[in-house]
């Protein structure tokens, strides 16, 4: 069968024997000879793919938080991965129902700001973060999450002073210095963004993260700094 014929094949059923099919014809074709509609056709094949992996970790993920309705984990994972499918809106809602039903809970407070923040609702995630704060003041996952949404709202500098906050709250959790690293060259601070990959890069070694070095030292190398 052509490959024009499996992909679209694929499209319309989604069996993944036409997927793996019709790659290795794709890669034969771009190595001979390359033009813009093969590679145009061999994106939207992988993005096909991948749309429907993303659709099977989703369920993957709800099943999790099915039975297991205390592990916090899956529910970060399936606002990323709705977030990938563009279904934003419905996981917001799904989580401002959960907070409204449970409003002590600091953990929904958590979720319903990452999906906010995924969303893009910066302000809406600011509010939530905040309103979660009085309630635990000193959680790390909602400081960092607030900065985030500081950095969204263009305010660099309080971003940072919550990233800062939340390293020393929770110092295993390195979240807070990439975010750091990558606002910093955003903002075109190159100096301070090139000491935050040094940072990362001390931080990883001091624990024998070895293998976890290698990606901060590709970015320092990138910028100038290796």
């Amino acid at each position: 069968m052509r490959k024009e014929e499996l992909l679209e094949r694929y499209e319309a059923l989604g069996e993944e024997r036409d997927f793996v099919a019709a790659r290795p014809l794709y890669e034969q074709a771009l190595a001979q000879t390359p033009d813009a509609r093969l590679l145009n056709d061999y994106g939207y094949l992988l993005f096909a793919h991948a749309r429907r992996e993303l659709r099977s970790a989703v369920e993957l993920y709800e099943r999790a938080i099915e039975l297991d309705s205390g592990y916090d984990k899956p529910h970060y994972q399936l606002i990323i991965a709705r977030a990938a499918l563009q279904e934003t809106e419905p996981t917001v809602r799904m989580y401002e129902q959960r907070l409204r039903d449970t409003p002590g809970e600091v953990r929904e407070y958590r979720f319903l700001t990452t999906a906010y923040l995924r969303a893009r609702m910066f302000e809406p995630a600011l509010g939530v973060a905040a309103t979660g704060l009085e309630l635990a003041p000193d959680d790390a996952a909602l400081v960092a999450m607030e900065g985030e949404a500081k950095a969204g709202l263009g305010d660099p500098e309080g971003a940072l002073a919550d990233w800062r906050r939340a390293l020393e709250l929770e110092p295993e959790d390195i979240g807070a210095l990439y975010s750091s690293a990558f606002l910093l060259e955003r903002e075109g601070r190159l100096a301070e963004a090139i000491e935050a990959w040094r940072a990362i890069v001390e931080w990883n070694e001091s624990r024998g993260y070895l293998l976890q070095c290698e990606w901060p030292r590709q970015e320092l190398e990138r910028l100038g700094a290796a």
